[in-house]
Order: C-alpha cells, then structure tokens, then sequence
C-alpha cells in the first residue's frame, strides 16, 4: 500500500508513519511518500500513483483543502484523509470527498481507531469474487455490489451496472461478505451497506435510487449497520 503524507511538520509525519507500521502484516506492507509542502505534492502526484493521501490541513503558501481540490482534478477515486489539528474545516474537508476527517489532538485510542478504519477500508474496497459472465467468469469488486436476493432458486446478484446470476445459498453468501457489510432486510436479499443513501421508516434507498424494503425482524439491524458505518466515515 502506498501512502503519501503531506504535512509540514516532519514530527508528526514521523509519527504517522510509526502508528500506521503498527498495523502491518505480511498481508498488507506500506510504502510512505513524504512532502512538506502541497507545491510539492502537487508537482509529484499522479493518477493511481499512491493508495492514500493523507494531508495536514494549516500548511505554509498552499494548504491542505487547496491542495486537495487540485489532487482531485487529477484523481477522483484516490482515497484521501485529513489529518489536522483544526476542526473548524471538517464540512470542507468532505467537499472534496475525504474518507475521514481525523483531529490530532483527539485521545489517542480514538485517533488510533480512526486510521485503523481507514486501512481497513482500503483493503475491504479491494475485495473481489468471481462470478460468471458468459460463459466464463470475471472478478467483480464487492464493492460495486448493490445487493444479492434469492429468486426463483437462483442467486441474483445486483451491481451499479449489471445483473450476475449464479448458483448456491444466500446464506453462504452472508459468511463470506459479512466483513465487507453486507446485512440481511429480509429472509432473501442482503445489502452492501457501503451502497445505502438513505433509509427511511423501513425503505432503504440504495446510491442508484432503487428503492428496497427491509422486513420488521431486519429493520434494526440494518438501520444500526447503516449508522454505525455513517459514524465511522465521520470520525
């Protein structure tokens, strides 16, 4: 994974750099990118060069959101965080789709939680299954799953942009996508909770406005899955 920082104070970099390595694993190595300045960041970037970007807001000549706001130009899908000790810029930081808002000065566990979040997230956005199309198969990144029903003994499974059908139990389905948020409205369809807009009494309204209806014994737990995600992403 590699991780570019940008933050003009090299102290902090340093401990960024010590607090994310406490998360590595044979599994998931990091490579860090360091800069002082957003003139410089600017001048280095390019699309998909980096995994995460994580950028101190109160820098000298260029700042944080300005920065921002050319690196997206560039690259709309890189994921990008704040990492500041001014709270004051939160609702500007996610103008310009930061995954987190992260405040310095905030206890340490809760600081701690938040960049684990962040590179659990990463890799849970990088998650795939194979699934058939046309008489051969293709990966498919969970993460453009809408949600999986059941239907005529069939498994449907839903995407921003097409249809797959394949074979098995929706229960097998629930095991293996329960740590990427998949929960249950019903005794037959599963959500991809990182896909829900909205939910409204016991409509849930998915990002491609399809509107899904979630049973009385699910309602619960789907609103709660579906907050505590919201919670997570707003720090």
């Amino acid at each position: 994974m590699k991780i570019a920082i940008c933050d003009d104070d090299t102290t902090f970099i340093d401990k960024v750099k010590k607090d994310i390595l406490k998360m590595q694993t044979l599994d998931n190595e990091f490579s860090f990118y360091e800069f002082t300045c957003g003139e410089d960041f600017i001048a280095d970037f390019s699309k998909k060069k980096y995994d995460l970007v994580i950028l101190d807001i109160e820098m000298k000549h260029l700042n944080g959101l300005q920065t921002a706001e050319y690196l997206r130009k560039i690259d709309e899908d890189v994921m990008m965080i704040f990492l500041t000790s001014y709270d004051k810029f939160a609702c500007q930081g996610y103008e310009v789709k930061a995954f987190r808002y992260i405040l310095k000065n905030q206890p340490e566990p809760i600081y701690m939680k938040q960049l684990h979040d962040t590179i659990q997230e990463f890799y849970r956005n990088k998650r795939y299954m194979i699934v058939s199309c046309n008489r051969s198969e293709e990966k498919l990144l969970t993460t453009n799953i809408l949600y999986i029903e059941v239907f005529s003994h069939k498994i449907l499974i839903h995407t921003f942009k097409t249809d797959y059908e394949e074979k098995g139990k929706l229960s097998d389905y629930e095991k293996k996508l329960s740590d990427c948020l998949f929960v249950r409205i019903d005794k037959s369809t599963l959500v991809n909770v990182t896909n829900i807009e909205s939910i409204r009494k016991n409509e849930v309204i998915l990002k491609n406005n399809k509107t899904l209806y979630a049973s009385r014994n699910h309602l619960e737990n789907i609103t709660q899955s579906f907050l505590k995600y919201n919670r997570s992403r707003w720090g």
